[in-house]
């Protein structure tokens, strides 16, 4: 969790609208941290009724109708971490839907999950959280379920529709990632879109990346049960 902006007024994930449509959203799960099992499988949509995948299908579908018309018809980019794992899902409603998916170092993204987590479970939640220990099994688990599921399904994307980005390297040089992510999915001329993207990152130039008290135990934990994800994306122990 970095020092970025957060307000009901600027770009969120669309999670946070999905939940106000179904009771089948992930984020609704912060609401009643007692419940996060129950609301931890609306991630990965297994083992879950084929009704609530419809009503899921239906609510999201009836969202971004929503977002296209308010738009104008234009093109949706749409930033949902949960989407990591409902690739096949997507593809089904979606055919032609393009894909970048942004990868984080697996200790940074747990750190950095918790950090969140101890800050907003006050907040939201309308029953008395569990103790800190069971949060952070859930957050280990769910990560497994996840990632093994995008590993599982990222094949079925069209060639050309999924660019895979390193956080890092999007820190470091903004500008010629978007312009990489541009090319290699065929977007619009990114000469277009260049003065406004150079605006902004600029404008973010005094935001803080976070850094974290990782002890050695918690990163033991970290790397036996996620080892498959540091593998898969070339990230060292």
């Amino acid at each position: 969790m970095d020092d970025a902006d957060m307000g009901a007024d600027l770009p969120q994930e669309e999670e946070y609208a999905i939940g106000a449509f179904t009771p089948y959203a992930y984020y609704n799960g912060w609401c009643f941290p007692r419940h996060m099992t129950f609301y931890n499988r609306f991630v990965c949509m297994e083992n879950v009724p084929q009704a609530v995948i419809d009503e899921w299908k239906g609510a999201y579908l009836y969202l971004l109708k929503k977002l296209t018309l308010y738009r104008g018809g234009r093109r949706l980019a749409l930033e949902n971490p949960s989407n990591t794992a409902r690739i096949k899902l997507l593809l089904d409603m979606f055919p032609d839907a393009q894909f970048v998916h942004i990868h984080r170092n697996p200790y940074e993204i747990y750190f950095s999950m918790m950090k969140f987590l101890r800050i907003v479970l006050p907040r939201y939640c309308v029953q008395r959280p569990p103790p800190m220990k069971e949060i952070e099994r859930h957050m280990m688990d769910l990560y497994v379920q996840m990632y093994r599921k995008y590993l599982r399904e990222r094949d079925e994307i069209p060639e050309g529709n999924l660019t895979e980005v390193r956080y890092d390297d999007f820190l470091k040089r903004p500008m010629t990632e978007v312009k990489r992510i541009y090319a290699e999915l065929n977007l619009d001329s990114f000469r277009d879109a260049r003065e406004r993207l150079s605006a902004y990152v600029k404008s973010q130039k005094n935001i803080r990346r976070s850094t974290y008290m990782m002890d050695e135990e918690t990163k033991e934990e970290i790397y036996r049960k996620w080892k498959f994800a540091f593998e898969a994306f070339g990230y060292e122990r």
